[in-house]
């Protein structure tokens, strides 16, 4: 799992595969598709990318993360190093603590403060020395006898796996969800006809460029949260982002049925689209269609994403669009 999570990280953060460097108050930042590290970097080092080698000291700490993560011999870290990625491997002296998260790792150098390390598996080196205490939660353990762990060694067992589902229970719990959804658009078409109004018109009016503005949004705002996550200072930021794009991507889902449903209302019976009664059930039966809709098999998954996509762009269109000045008055002398 965490493998998987951190190849991922990378290929978000590398989307044109090219290295980009920018100095940071206190640090350097570097991210692409292979970051080498070959030259000493002053303060903190933030890197990402599919394969990063640090072979350089660096005189502050360490941020790194990718698919393979190497801290080479020749590097060596001034403060803490906080690792992620699929394989890690550390041989460089760390003269703080270590953190890592990977599928792999492996300990081959020296460590002045302790370590915490959760993997599926950790090799301690013939050259690891830790001097503090070494954490270690996952699976495997291979520890050559030339290694040393000053501090002493806890180790626990990964985390138990949750209760698997089955098919019954996972097709009760989404419609138990899906049922939510509906009660949810039936009371945004009660109580925000206007906002729905407005919705409407935006996806009436511009219905490419708000394909075209959603896409942009359901694939920017992660991005840009997980760039922010490369610095301390910007993780809350990144976790408040995260959170906020979560929701939109919920409440676009759902104002689309509810947008639909008020549609379907204008063209066939415009009089009862003013009835609040006629567009709480419109807006409950559009969204009862969509939720079979996305479960068809072959094209549910299609569907769905065509929804949230035109969805996000109802609002992020609507929001930013600018209002149009009312036309100037003809003065009559």
């Amino acid at each position: 799992m965490i493998r998987r999570v951190a190849v991922f990280l990378s290929f978000l953060l590398l989307a044109g595969g090219a290295i980009a460097e920018d100095a940071w108050p206190g640090g350097t930042v570097r991210f692409g598709g292979h970051v080498e590290v070959s030259e000493p970097t002053t303060g903190s080092l933030y890197a990402a990318g599919g394969e990063v080698q640090v072979e350089a000291p660096v005189q502050g700490s360490l941020r790194a993360a990718g698919g393979n993560v190497e801290v080479g011999p020749s590097a060596r870290i001034a403060g803490s190093a906080s690792l992620a990625g699929g394989n890690v491997v550390v041989k460089g002296p760390v003269q703080g603590n270590l953190h890592v998260g990977a599928g792999d790792v492996t300990l081959d150098g020296p460590v002045a403060g302790d370590a915490f390390v959760g993997a599926g598996s950790l090799s301690l080196g013939p050259n690891a020395r830790i001097e503090g205490k070494l954490k270690f939660r996952g699976g495997e353990l291979n520890r050559d006898p030339g290694a040393q762990v000053v501090g002493g060694l806890v180790q626990a067992p990964p985390r138990a796996h949750r209760h698997e589902r089955t098919a019954g229970e996972r097709m009760t719990r989404g419609w138990y969800w899906s049922l939510g959804l509906v009660v949810l658009a039936a009371l945004l078409a009660g109580a925000l006809p206007g906002p729905s109004q407005r919705l409407a018109q935006e996806l009436r009016e511009r219905p490419g460029m708000t394909t075209l503005v959603g896409f942009l949004a359901l694939t920017a705002i992660p991005v840009a949260a997980v760039m922010l996550m490369i610095t301390i200072i910007g993780i809350p930021i990144a976790l408040l982002a995260l959170v906020l794009y979560a929701a939109l991507l919920m409440i676009g889902y759902v104002w689309l049925a509810v947008v639909l449903g008020g549609l379907l209302l204008d063209r066939f019976n415009a009089e009862t689209a003013a009835v609040t009664a006629w567009r709480v059930g419109a807006a409950a039966l559009a969204m009862i269609i969509l939720a079979i809709a996305v479960r068809v098999p072959l094209v549910g998954g299609f569907v769905k994403f065509a929804a949230l996509v035109v969805g996000v762009g109802m609002i992020v269109g609507a929001v930013t669009r600018k209002v149009q000045p009312p036309p100037a008055a003809t003065l009559i002398s």
